[in-house]
């Protein structure tokens, strides 16, 4: 915290692995973690399920961010192979490439797979109750494409959309 009171723990892990390894100029990460609890404190009261998760992601020209970290996001890039996070028989997997602009806007071309659509709406609704309307609807009609839909979600210049569906505005990062 910016004023005097004492930190907060944000997040608790039963286990956590993760390597880091150059791929010419870029920086690659690949991890997991598991059991991972979100201190409801730290979002607002907010109560979450523990999590696990995986990834592989690439920073764009992270080799040179390592040896001269940026001050900020702007400029930044990177490719993300696979972000997977499950809780039970919910996962929502992204993929794509996102990056951030000199004006901070976002900019992103991900896919989204879902695996049981109504668990991952469940969760969703617990987060987040005051669009439990909205989200149960949404993935009401999801769930009809199945039990392992994808979409695609895309940012451009901060305006994001599922599909068709406007998601809403990404304020500019630092």
């Amino acid at each position: 915290p910016q004023d005097d009171t004492d930190p907060m723990q944000l997040f608790s892990a039963g286990k956590a692995a993760g390597q880091l390894q150059p791929a010419g100029q870029d920086i690659n990460y690949v991890g997991s973690f598991g059991d991972l609890e979100i201190n409801a404190d730290a979002i607002e009261g907010r109560v979450l399920p523990a999590l696990d998760g995986s990834g592989d992601v690439t920073l764009k020209n992270g080799v040179a961010l390592i040896a001269a970290p940026p001050k900020s996001l702007r400029g930044q890039s990177i490719e993300i192979a696979r972000l997977d996070l499950s809780s039970g028989t919910a996962r929502i997997t992204v993929s794509g490439p996102v990056s951030v602009d000199a004006e901070g806007l976002v900019d992103g071309d991900l896919m989204i797979k879902l695996r049981d659509p109504k668990a991952v709406a469940a969760i969703l609704a617990g987060a987040v109750p005051e669009h439990k309307s909205e989200i149960e609807q949404g993935f009401a009609a999801l769930a009809m494409l199945g039990k392992e839909p994808s979409m695609p979600l895309k940012i451009v210049k901060g305006k994001a959309s599922l599909g068709f569906i406007p998601l809403g505005k990404i304020k500019p990062l630092e």
